[in-house]
């Protein structure tokens, strides 16, 4: 199949699944996306000391240097927004 501008590529990641753990580990990215909200970039990067930039290229790239700290970070982060917003519920 031919990628054009009609045919849309769904996958943002630059990483291609082979195995099960693998097809495991890019839901749970996807899943992480749809619970990032705007500035975690932000705060991920403070967190590791590097750009908002090279943090989202990070958590894109899953073979680049930064890739699994980012991905941890983002986690965090997540986690603590959902606690903060249990408590003022």
């Amino acid at each position: 199949m031919e990628n054009t501008v009609k045919t849309p590529i769904n996958k943002r990641f630059n990483f291609s699944e082979t195995t099960v753990a693998e097809e495991k580990y890019l839901l749970t990215l996807s899943e992480l996306l749809k619970s990032k909200r705007k500035g975690d970039w932000k705060k991920v990067a403070e967190t590791l000391k590097i750009s908002a930039q090279c943090a989202e290229k990070s958590f894109y790239r899953v073979y680049q240097k930064n890739h699994f700290e980012v991905v941890e970070a983002l986690k965090v982060i997540i986690n603590q927004r959902n606690k903060l917003i249990q408590v003022h519920e």
